[in-house]
C-alpha cells in the first residue's frame, strides 16, 4: 500500500518545509497536488495520513488533495492533449510518441500553521 509511504513523505516534507520558529504541532492544513499517473486512492491516502499524523507531531493537521489531470504532447505533431488513462495515443494524428507534461508526481503546495506566540 504505497499510500502509507506517501503519507509519511508528505509529513516529512511538511516538517522540513516549516520555518524554524514553527512547531510541527502548529500545522493545521497541508495542500498536496497528486498526479493521476501516480494511481493514488485519495480516500486511502487521507485515511493513512490521519492514522499517522499524531506520531509525526502534527495531530491537528488536515490533508487537502488536488488531482492533476494528465497532459501530454505528441512527439510527432506537437499536439497537447489530456488523456484518459491508460491511452497514450495522440487524438490528432494517432502517434504513439507521447511526452507526459503534467499529471505525474506528488507536490506539497501549501502549509497553513498557527503563528507562534511571543
Amino acid at each position: 500500500m504505497h499510500e502509507l509511504y506517501i503519507a509519511e513523505s508528505i509529513l516529512a516534507s511538511t516538517r522540513e518545509s516549516l520555518p524554524a520558529e514553527f512547531l510541527p504541532e502548529s500545522v493545521r492544513q497541508i495542500w498536496v497536488q497528486v498526479g493521476r499517473l501516480d494511481a493514488v486512492v485519495p480516500e486511502t491516502l487521507i485515511f493513512m495520513f490521519d492514522a499517522i499524523k499524531s506520531s509525526h507531531g502534527m495531530p491537528g493537521a488536515e490533508l487537502s488533495l488536488e488531482s492533476i489531470e494528465v497532459l501530454c504532447r505528441c512527439g510527432e505533431c506537437g499536439n497537447e492533449f489530456e488523456i484518459d488513462l491508460p491511452m497514450f495515443i495522440c487524438p490528432e494524428c494517432g502517434g504513439g510518441q507521447v511526452e507526459v507534461l503534467r499529471g505525474r508526481g506528488i507536490k506539497l503546495t501549501r502549509i497553513n500553521a498557527e503563528e507562534p506566540e511571543g
